[in-house]
């Protein structure tokens, strides 16, 4: 039990109804390292997946800004994950034609971490780079790294078009175009063929062969041939060799004269094929060349045409508002357009870009569900529930469940056993996001139960060993890692972190002396240089701090030094400077903490004062306040540790444990004596003004309540109870403050009948109240009761504890299931049943329910036995 919770239960005692429930219910901070959340992970993951998406749609600046969004967050700072996520921003890049940024990037990778998509990349960079004069021999050294088989499978097209580039270098363009045909063929969706048949043309372009006589030869062939339908291929080569020799503006001109020239006996399709030439040749990342594309969506008929155009706007650089502007009047029109799916999903995927739009996130919903409902044949429409779950956790404030429910919906259309374990494992995530960890951990247990390769199942274990342990399954979490440790099926760092999660959990419930056994056991096993360093010296720490707790003290203040001397001898990093700060002061705490427990007094508070001095600003500073007045409550010195705490708010009125701190010097100020209370309330009516917004608000409002009764201002005291219930009408508690006010008013009531109609109202419909703790319910039937009985109403009185009685009493489980608290007001209630047969003359009834109240050794057993040997006498 930590100090809060001490202090709780000391302060608020058996009586008091609402006790057993607060110490679970308060939020408090808890005594340990910091790690990044296992939450922060799974947003790491589901961000990367939608930049995945975005890519996969076209969108390559979304892609882009995800992935740079991505690389700044600690989730990143692994090497190799590192790497990884700069392999999807360099794609993205790649895809924009930014082809030195991408090449300045994969120089930032470790040359231990560049495998085959490093390969891959660097040679399109160096072939993009280099325009009309590719370094070919860097631009095959890199393709000659490239192993087709170690390839992610939407890379594997891409490899095939890198093959057409390399065909196109060594003169064979015929070869060429058909390897690029060949990587049309093998993209994995629509849009990354209409790219794949985009980047064809633009070669087809930029290659070649091209001199002032061909050129000369063609101009006049197409003047012999001017307003007839076989001018078409002449003027589109000539347009491609003018372009060669960088002469766009005539290239241009020629082409507008073919357009304008209505006599001319092209088709649609010839005129679109032009106007699609005419925008490749002026980029779209040029607005002109933009207009050009847009103009052949407006009015194409050629689908492909179209499509090819449209996956050019959605990898511009720089222009996703001109896209999403150029979508949105495109869908508005009354004429369905033959790309309108496409649009709709390309335009839920840039919504998507600000995720606290509340109407981006709605056009963003909407449209997906519009794709669901219009095009179920679309061949990204898998990807439309994704979107629609992306939206839902991107929502203000995210809706897990929605997003769980729309990735059940594609889990029941899916066969293929490696997208089920993906689905199971991302609506795990849902749940677990939602702290619903009993269904999360039923999904990642699907998910787990199915063959997996390896680094899935290293996710899966430590996303599910969490789950275990929130949901309170403890025993099937240390199954789970005794097992997978068994079987030799995880890593060893993370049966490190697993052991660090639980060894937390079983601390939480008491069980300290088998979190220090197993935690002694991990670490008796460990080699040298097996573990990372940072990792190792938290299990230490851990171990340490639950020998503290478990008072296993022997030699443990040297056992810290030793363990701060370590830390102190490694080399500073800059990027591990913050774990390197963080685990120092924790240790530093832990020190001075061991040193206060252990008698060293003077010692430990002058280490816990100098923690404070050079590292003010950490966590562990802060901590140190509250762990100092811990100490001095138990030296019976409840002054300085409510002084302690005071000066730590004045300190540091912003910090997160401000509002904790108020708390508690409140209860130590309260532990003082009734003439202290006053000054409790004052410290309770500070928090309440300074923290409105904190959890702890609630419980400081109750506390003030329950104060100004211990004062008698019962008419204060209701005042407090009805704001409360009036502010937080769904609180959890509410039925605290409910009964505290039926309190005031059956103390304000005194004897008068009219008065306790209100107490009696408030007390019978409190009863109806949903998921009361069953100890409150004994304790509130008995105050209905007592409230009936001093109105009057005493045959109501008898019905309401025969109920009670009934129900606790001759129901063996239920009665098993009371606390102390409900034990005491089910005593209460079956004395004074009692009293009331005993008044009508029911002897045998009463002398029964006292024996039942014998046979439970309920609280006031005595009484009823000596009521049983005086029944028998009057008997």
């Amino acid at each position: 039990m930590n100090h809060l919770a001490r202090l709780l239960f000391y302060i608020f005692g058996f009586g008091l109804a609402w006790v057993p429930w607060l110490h679970g219910q308060v939020p408090l901070l808890v005594d340990r390292v910091a790690e990044v959340e296992l939450e922060d992970s799974i947003q790491f993951e589901w961000k990367r997946a939608a930049a995945e998406q975005a890519q996969a749609a076209g969108l390559a600046s979304l892609a882009e800004s995800i992935y740079a969004s991505l690389l700044r967050t600690p989730s990143a700072a692994g090497m190799a994950q590192s790497a990884d996520l700069k392999l999807g921003l360099v794609k993205a890049l790649l895809a924009q034609g930014r082809f030195v940024a991408a090449r300045n990037q994969l120089e930032l990778i470790p040359e231990s971490l560049r495998g085959a998509r490093y390969g891959l990349y660097r040679s399109i960079a160096i072939y993009g780079e280099g325009g009309p004069r590719v370094d070919v021999e860097s631009f095959r050294a890199a393709l000659e790294t490239v192993v087709e088989e170690a390839l992610q499978p939407e890379d594997i097209a891409w490899l095939s078009f890198v093959n057409g580039l390399s065909a196109e270098l060594a003169g064979d363009s015929a070869g060429a175009q058909a390897v690029f045909a060949e990587a049309a063929e093998r993209a994995a969706s629509e849009m990354l063929r209409l790219h794949f048949e985009s980047l064809a043309l633009r070669q087809e372009i930029v290659t070649g062969p091209a001199n002032e006589s061909l050129v000369a030869d063609l101009g006049a062939r197409l003047r012999s041939l001017e307003g007839q339908s076989a001018a078409y291929p002449y003027v589109r080569e000539y347009a491609v060799l003018l372009s060669r020799l960088g002469r766009d503006a005539e290239a241009l001109g020629a082409i507008d004269r073919e357009l304008a020239n209505t006599s001319a006996g092209y088709g649609a399709s010839q005129r679109e094929q032009l106007r699609l030439l005419k925008g490749l040749i002026l980029g779209a990342d040029s607005v002109t060349g933009r207009a050009a594309l847009k103009e052949l969506i407006r009015n194409g008929e050629n689908r492909d045409a179209m499509g090819i155009a449209l996956q050019m706007l959605a990898r511009a650089q720089d222009a996703d508002d001109d896209l999403f502007e150029f979508l949105r009047v495109m869908i508005s029109r009354s004429e369905r357009h033959p790309l309108l799916g496409q649009m709709f999903y390309l335009r839920s995927q840039l919504a998507l870009r600000f995720p606290n739009d509340p109407e981006m996130m709605a056009i963003a919903e909407s449209d997906a569900r519009t794709l669901l409902d219009e095009f179920p044949g679309l061949s990204s429409i898998t990807n439309v529930y994704r979107l629609l779950a992306y939206g839902a956790l991107n929502r203000e404030p995210p809706q897990y469940r929605t997003a769980a429910d729309f990735l059940i919906q594609l889990r029941d259309q899916t066969e293929q056993p490696g997208e089920l374990v993906v689905l199971n494992s991302l609506i795990g995530d849902c749940y677990f996001l939602n702290g619903d960890f009993v269904n999360a951990v039923d999904f990642y247990t699907a998910a787990r139960n199915r063959q997996l390769p390896s680094d899935q199942a290293d996710d899966l274990f430590m996303r599910l060993v969490t789950a275990q342990v929130r949901s309170g399954s403890v025993e099937a979490a240390m199954q789970l890692i005794d097992q997978a440790d068994f079987a030799g099926n995880i890593r060893l760092q993370d049966r490190w972190r697993a052991e660090w999660n639980l060894a937390q959990a079983l601390q939480a419930t008491g069980a300290i002396e088998l979190a220090l056994q197993r935690v002694r056991l991990l670490l008796a096993e460990s080699v040298s240089g097996q573990i990372e360093t940072f990792l190792d010296i938290r299990l230490r720490w851990l171990e340490a701090h639950l020998s503290l707790e478990a008072a296993e003290t022997e030699g443990l203040v040297e056992r810290i030094s030793a363990l701060l001397s370590r830390l102190q001898s490694l080399p500073r990093d800059d990027l591990e400077a913050g774990e390197l700060l963080l685990l120092e002061t924790e240790i530093r705490l832990l020190r001075g903490d061991a040193r206060m427990r252990l008698g060293d007094a003077d010692g430990g508070i002058a280490e816990l004062k100098e923690l404070r001095e050079r590292f003010g600003s950490s966590a562990a500073a802060q901590r140190s306040y509250l762990i100092e007045a811990a100490y001095h409550s138990t030296r019976e010195d409840l002054l300085s540790a409510q002084q302690t705490l005071t000066s730590f708010v004045e300190l540091y009125p912003q910090s997160p444990l401000a509002a904790q701190a108020l708390f508690e010097a409140a209860l130590y100020c309260e532990l003082r004596g009734p003439d202290y209370y006053s000054e409790a309330i004052v410290l309770h009516n500070q928090l309440a003004d300074r923290y409105a917004g904190d959890p702890l608000y609630y419980y400081a409002r109750l506390k003030q309540g329950n104060l100004l009764r211990s004062m008698n201002d019962f008419a204060g005291a209701q005042i407090v109870y009805e704001n409360l219930i009036n502010r937080y009408p769904t609180h959890e508690l509410r039925y605290l403050a409910e009964l505290s006010r039926a309190d005031c008013l059956l103390a304000l009531a005194g004897n008068q009948p009219g008065e306790l109609l209100d107490a009696v109202v408030q007390l019978e419909r409190l009863l109806d109240l949903p998921r009361l703790p069953l100890d409150f319910q004994a304790e509130a039937s008995f105050k209905w009761a007592f409230a009936l009985q001093k109105s009057g109403a005493t045959a109501k009185a008898k019905e309401v504890l025969s109920l009670a009685v009934a129900r606790f009493l001759l129901d063996g489980i239920v009665a098993e299931e009371l606390g102390a608290p409900g034990r005491y007001w089910l005593a209460r209630s079956v004395l004074t049943l009692g009293e009331i047969l005993e008044a009508e003359a029911s002897v045998s009834e009463a002398r029964r329910l006292y024996r039942k109240m014998i046979a439970y050794n309920l609280p006031g057993r005595q009484i009823a036995v000596s009521r049983v040997d005086r029944l028998i006498e009057i008997d």
